[in-house]
């Protein structure tokens, strides 16, 4: 079966978000033209996104009795099968990561019910201040930049959330990757420079808002 991680980053970005969707919907069938209603994607991409759900989902997937193999509906989804089969595709092993910054942005994301019921498990936070260390609680660890080299490997880290001040945001990504991370999230408003292979997603509020306004 095809994983998420072998399709298209904006496919892939497609499908979590469908994923999302699904899980809030309350009606039992959902239909293509009301997806892009929802999401406001384009019909093309919508339909292509369905195609590859069908096309890649070979095993079959539990589907509810009543209503059978969502592949057969053609006035609509059965939400359920239809959920069950995108999850089937974004399933993926459990990652742990850590948190690069802990000033007011990176402090936010201590909590880490945050990412219960996902694959996603916190394993450590770092800063460069160490009484902001030393004062902050978590459930998880939390370490001076300077100890960020021999954490990452202990605890097999592989992926890191960037919230560090945007003047900080180059150096601190030039160590993450030297220590072995291989995703970045990154929300600082900087344009990171990363190796072949590190992956980077740009996430900060304030771009964000300037692309919407």
């Amino acid at each position: 079966m095809q994983s998420i991680n072998d399709l298209p980053n904006a496919t892939r970005k497609r499908l979590v978000q469908l994923e999302e969707l699904l899980k809030s919907w309350s009606g039992e069938k959902i239909t293509s033209a009301k997806i892009c209603e929802l999401t406001g994607w384009k019909d093309s991409l919508v339909r292509h996104d369905l195609w590859l759900i069908k096309s890649t989902v070979v095993e079959p997937v539990e589907t509810t009795a009543e209503h059978g193999d969502f592949r057969g509906w053609k006035n609509g989804y059965n939400t359920a099968d239809l959920l069950a089969a995108v999850q089937s595709i974004n399933k993926s092993e459990t990652q742990n990561v850590c948190i690069a910054g802990l000033g007011r942005l990176g402090a936010a994301l201590l909590d880490n019910s945050l990412f219960d019921g996902s694959h996603f498990v916190i394993k450590a936070g770092f800063d460069s201040n160490v009484n902001r260390v030393e004062i902050l609680r978590s459930t998880f660890p939390l370490y001076p930049a300077s100890d960020m080299n021999w954490v990452i490997k202990q605890e097999k880290i592989t992926l890191a959330i960037l919230a560090v001040a945007d003047k900080d945001a180059q150096s601190m990504c030039d160590r993450l990757v030297k220590a072995g991370i291989k995703g970045i999230v990154n929300m600082t408003r900087m344009v990171l420079s990363v190796p072949e292979g590190i992956k980077i997603e740009n996430l900060s509020v304030l771009n964000a808002l300037k692309m919407i306004t």
